[in-house]
């Protein structure tokens, strides 16, 4: 029997990229106001520089083509970034199938890493803290209880009282939400959204199951549910 859906956050239930670019916009506003240089063009460069090298050294990146030295600044910026507050809104279907879930009375839990406060604020800004029975933000816990930690995951079915053959965990970076979860028995799903979406790893990384879109979870529980009763 399933009795609980814990659900990763960025990527899977909203798109990321609305958070990042408006962090962009806040950091672009800040440095053109301060170094006299077009926001758009800084902005337009960030995404540039994001595309290209991926995330970790963006705001270095983007100052250096710049021109800009000053060895204060990113943490400034980075603490922009992280402090700005986002607009941003859920996939859709995505508030129906919570509503749905939460009906049917399964335990729901979230999972999310990064910065503790960063997360906070994109939940506040989804509204959504009032579906989840459970919300484990890893970072409350220390970096090395990020995913692909087993502690989350365990955490979470501690909370919700359930074991791990009674929970379906759906994420969307197959790099770090599955494996783990795979190991300690939950039925795993992965999303094909965000940027990770066209990524194929090998099978020890990848998810049981894979949905496109949120609204084919009812068929694959369903599915699931008859495999256990087999």
């Amino acid at each position: 029997m399933i009795k609980a859906i814990v659900f990763d956050l960025d990527d899977t239930l909203y798109d990321e990229m609305q958070f990042v670019k408006g962090g962009f916009k806040e950091v672009s506003l800040y440095v053109s106001r301060n170094y006299n240089i077009n926001k758009n063009l800084i902005y337009n460069l960030l995404l540039e520089v994001l595309k290209n090298y991926g995330r970790g050294s963006t705001f270095d990146i983007a100052l250096e083509k710049l021109d800009v030295n000053d060895e204060k600044l990113v943490p400034k910026l980075i603490d922009i970034y992280r402090k700005h507050t986002p607009h941003l809104s859920l996939y859709p279907q995505a508030k129906k199938i919570l509503n749905i879930l939460k009906k049917q009375k399964y335990g729901l839990g979230l999972i999310t890493d990064g910065n503790s406060g960063v997360q906070k604020n994109k939940i506040k800004a989804l509204n959504i803290e009032d579906y989840f029975n459970c919300i484990i933000f890893s970072d409350d816990y220390g970096i090395d209880k990020r995913k692909p930690s087993l502690f989350p995951y365990q955490k979470v079915i501690e909370k919700l009282n359930v074991n791990a053959k009674e929970t379906i965990y759906i994420g969307d970076n197959p790099h770090k939400d599955f494996i783990s979860a795979k190991k300690l028995g939950i039925h795993t799903v992965r999303i094909l959204k965000g940027q990770y979406k066209d990524i194929k790893l090998e099978n020890i990384y990848e998810a049981n199951y894979q949905i496109k879109e949120l609204t084919e979870l009812f068929d694959l529980i369903s599915q699931i549910k008859k495999l256990l009763r087999k």
